[in-house]
C-alpha cells in the first residue's frame, strides 16, 4: 500500500473525518498522519474524528514484524518511538476537539493514539477491545501510554491495564473512564460529530483507591508483580519505575522516561524471546493448507467419552458456536459429563469470560446419547475414552462402523501410538490424533498427530477444524508422547527419582517455579493424576527403552493416592487446595531442566517435528515452559 492511501480524509459539517486504511502503525503511516495534521492545522475545521476503514480493527498498534527486524538497532528504536510520541503530541495539542471513533481492536499504539484525543467513543461490537498489551511482549507502551493513561483513568486502574496487558470491551472501558460513550457501530460517526459540537468534557470522579498515597499504590503494584513473575520479567518493574518517576513530571519528561525504558527493554533476551513466541502463535493461527476451503460446518462434531477430557472438549467446541453430540455408554457417565460442562460455563460467567445468555446458548448446543446412533452425517468424531489401548481400539472400530466415508476419526490420546491404533481400522488414512491439553478451556495448544497412513487431506481438514474452534495447532509425527509429553514425562520421572533419593517435594516444586514453570513437577503430577503419569511412563519404558524408577508413584498409587482427584497425591488437598509445607532446603534443579533440553533435542533428531521453533512453541503453549526463556531449545543457550 502506497503512503497516500494509508490515510484518507473527508469533511462533514465542517469536521474533518480521518480514516485509517492500515491495521498497523508504521513510519510511512506516521508520515501520512503528519501530512494530514499539517492540512488540519492550516484549515478552519471545527473538529477531527479518527476512524478506521477496517471492519474489526481500529488500530492494532505498531508494526511488530518491523520492530523485531530492527530490535538490535538502537538508533532505529529511538527514532520510531520519538516519531510516534511527537505525532501523538500534535494530536493532543490541536486547538480543536478530537474524537477517536473506535470499532474493533484498539490496541497498543492504536490506544495510545486515542489517548491523545479529547474524546473516545467506541462501539458495542464484540470485536471492540481496548488495551495496552506491550508488557506481554517484554516492553512498555512508549507512545504516551504510561504518561496519559494514569491521568485519564487514575493510577490504580491504569496500572491494572498496563501491567496486566488486559484487553477490555467497550462497556468495561466506559466503566473505567477510558471511553466517554459506547454506541452501536452505525452511530459512531454521528455520535462523534455531536460530541465535538457540544464539546463538554466531563470531569471524572476520583475513586477512593486513587486517594491513597501514590507511593503506597506503586508499592502494592510492585509486590504483586514480584509475587506473580518471581522477578523473571523486567518489563512490569520498569513500567512501575517509569510511572513512579513520570507521574508528577511534565509530559516531555515522562515521555523521555518512556523512550529510555523502551530502548533498555528492547535489548533484553526476554523481549526477544516473547516477540518470537508472539510470531510463532501468529504462525500457528495462519498455518497454511492446500485446500482453499477454509470453513468448517458448525454441526459436525461428535465427542465419544464424557469423562474429564471429553466433557472439556465438548464444552470448548460448543462455546465456539458449534453443535456437539456427546456420546457415552451409560446415562450416569453422561450426567457427570454434563455436570462438568455446566460448572465450566458457570466459571466462565463468574470470570467475566462470557455473559449468561452466551453460556446458555453454548450449553444448548450440546446433545447427548448412549445409543448406537448413526453418525453418517457427522464430519468429525473425537474419541476421548480412557488411556487404554485395548479399549480405544474397540471404541474406534465401533466408530468406524457407524460413520460415512468422509468422516474424520480422531483420538485424543496423550501418548498412545497413532500407528498402533490405526492398525485395527479399515481406513487409517482418515484417522489422526488430536491431542487437547488439560484443562481444555485454558490450554491453547492442540497437537495434530499424523500416523504413517494418515492422508494429507485429513491433516489439512483437521488444521482447519482446529482453527475453527480457536485453538493453535502444531502438526507432529507419531512418536511416544509426541512432542510435549515426550519432553515432559522424563522430567517428571527424574523428579520422582530425586524424591526417592531424599529431595523435598516442596523444594523441587518451588525451584522449578522460580525457574519459570507455572507449577513444579509434583504439583503437575497431582493435577494430571499419578495413575495416568505411571501408565505413560510405563509406555515410555517399553517403547523408548527408557530407564524408569517409578517406586514413588507406585507406592502412592497402592495407597489410593492418585493426586488431586483423590484428595492426596504428592500433596494433601482440602476443598481442592493443597496443604503447604515449609521448604527446608533450597535445591539445584539444573538436572531437571537439562532433562527437558536433552529430550527436546531428541525430538528434533528423530524427526517428530522438523523445526526447532515448533518444539519451543509446543512446550510453551502446552506446559507453560518459562516463556521468557524462549523454550527448551532456546534455553540451551541460556543455561549451558
Amino acid at each position: 500500500m502506497d503512503r497516500e492511501s494509508l490515510i484518507s480524509t473527508t469533511t462533514e459539517q465542517n469536521i474533518c473525518i480521518v480514516t485509517f486504511n492500515s491495521n498497523v502503525i508504521t513510519s510511512a503511516f506516521l508520515d501520512r498522519l503528519n501530512e494530514t495534521l499539517d492540512t488540519i492545522e492550516d484549515s478552519d475545521v471545527s473538529g477531527v474524528i479518527f476512524q478506521s476503514a477496517k471492519k474489526k480493527i481500529f488500530l492494532a498498534g505498531a508494526d511488530l514484524y518491523n520492530l523485531q527486524q530492527h530490535l538490535t538497532d538502537i538508533t532505529y528504536i529511538k527514532a520510531i518511538i520519538t516519531y510516534g510520541q511527537s505525532t501523538f503530541n500534535r494530536i493532543q495539542d490541536l486547538n480543536i476537539p478530537t474524537v477517536a471513533a473506535i470499532n474493533g481492536a484498539c490496541l497498543g499504539g492504536g490506544l495510545e493514539l486515542s489517548l491523545a484525543c479529547t474524546y473516545r467513543i467506541c462501539s458495542n461490537d464484540k470485536s471492540t477491545k481496548l488495551g495496552l498489551p506491550e508488557v506481554t511482549l517484554g516492553f512498555l507502551p512508549a507512545w504516551g501510554g504510561t504518561t496519559r493513561l494514569p491521568k485519564l483513568i487514575g493510577l490504580p486502574t491504569a496500572l491494572k491495564l498496563i501491567l496486566g496487558g488486559t484487553q477490555v470491551p467497550g462497556k468495561v472501558a466506559k466503566k473505567y473512564g477510558l471511553v466517554n460513550n459506547v454506541v452501536h457501530k452505525e452511530n459512531l460517526v454521528q455520535t462523534s460529530i455531536t460530541t465535538i459540537q457540544n464539546n463538554n468534557v466531563k470531569k471524572r470522579k476520583t475513586s477512593f483507591v486513587e486517594m491513597l498515597p501514590t507511593s503506597l499504590i506503586l508499592k502494592k503494584a510492585k509486590q504483586n508483580v514480584v509475587s506473580k513473575t518471581k522477578g523473571n520479567y523486567p518489563a512490569p518493574l520498569k513500567i512501575i519505575e517509569v510511572i513512579r518517576n513520570g507521574h508528577s513530571s511534565s509530559r516531555r519528561e515522562s515521555l523521555a522516561l518512556e523512550l529510555d525504558a523502551f530502548v533498555t527493554l528492547s535489548q533484553t533476551d526476554v523481549c526477544g524471546n516473547l516477540l518470537r513466541i508472539f510470531f510463532l502463535q501468529e504462525g500457528a493461527k495462519k498455518l497454511q493448507t492446500l485446500d482453499p476451503v477454509k470453513s468448517w460446518p458448525l454441526n459436525g462434531t461428535v465427542v465419544v467419552g464424557a469423562g474429564t477430557m471429553g466433557a472439556g472438549i465438548a464444552q470448548w467446541i460448543s462455546s465456539r458456536g458449534q453443535h456437539v453430540l456427546l456420546k457415552d455408554v451409560k446415562d450416569e457417565y453422561i450426567a457427570t459429563g454434563l455436570s462438568r460442562i455446566g460448572k465450566l460455563y458457570v466459571q466462565a460467567v463468574q470470570g467475566h469470560k462470557m455473559d449468561r445468555p452466551t453460556a446458555r446458548d453454548g450449553l444448548a448446543r450440546i446433545s447427548t446419547t448412549t445409543d448406537n446412533v448413526s453418525l453418517k452425517n457427522k464430519l468429525m468424531v473425537i474419541e476421548a475414552v480412557v488411556e487404554d489401548l485395548d479399549i480405544k481400539e474397540k471404541v474406534l472400530s465401533d466408530i468406524e462402523s457407524q460413520v460415512s466415508d468422509h468422516t474424520i476419526i480422531a483420538t485424543n490420546t496423550s501418548a498412545l501410538s497413532i500407528n498402533q491404533l490405526a492398525a485395527s481400522l479399515k481406513h487409517p488414512e482418515r484417522f489422526i490424533g488430536i491431542h487437547f491439553f488439560n484443562p481444555v478451556h485454558k490450554m491453547k495448544l492442540v497437537e495434530i498427530v499424523r500416523g504413517d497412513k494418515t492422508s494429507d487431506n485429513t491433516v489439512e481438514r483437521v488444521i482447519r477444524y482446529v482453527h475453527s474452534i480457536g485453538k493453535l495447532p502444531i502438526v507432529v509425527n507419531d512418536s511416544p508422547g509426541f512432542v510435549v509429553n515426550r519432553i515432559l514425562v522424563p522430567y517428571l520421572i527424574l523428579a520422582a527419582e530425586m524424591l526417592a533419593d531424599g529431595a523435598q517435594i516442596e523444594a523441587i516444586d518451588q525451584a522449578m517455579v522460580k525457574f519459570g514453570m507455572p507449577m513444579g513437577p509434583f504439583r503437575l503430577m497431582d493435577e494430571i493424576g499419578l495413575d495416568i503419569c505411571y501408565n505413560v511412563a510405563q509406555d515410555f519404558h517399553l517403547r523408548l527403552e527408557m530407564p524408569c524408577d517409578l517406586s514413588e508413584l507406585s507406592y502412592r498409587m497402592d495407597s489410593g493416592k492418585l493426586g488431586k482427584k483423590s484428595g492426596e497425591g504428592f500433596y494433601k488437598y482440602k476443598k481442592g487446595r493443597s496443604i503447604k509445607s515449609k521448604v527446608k532446603n533450597k535445591i539445584d534443579v539444573t538436572s531437571l531442566v537439562d532433562r527437558m533440553i536433552d529430550e527436546a533435542q531428541k525430538v528434533l533428531a528423530e524427526g517428530v517435528v522438523e523445526n526447532p521453533d515448533d518444539v519451543d512453541f509446543a512446550m510453551i503453549m502446552g506446559t507453560g515452559y518459562a516463556p521468557f526463556r524462549g523454550g527448551p531449545i532456546k534455553s540451551k543457550k541460556i543455561l549451558k
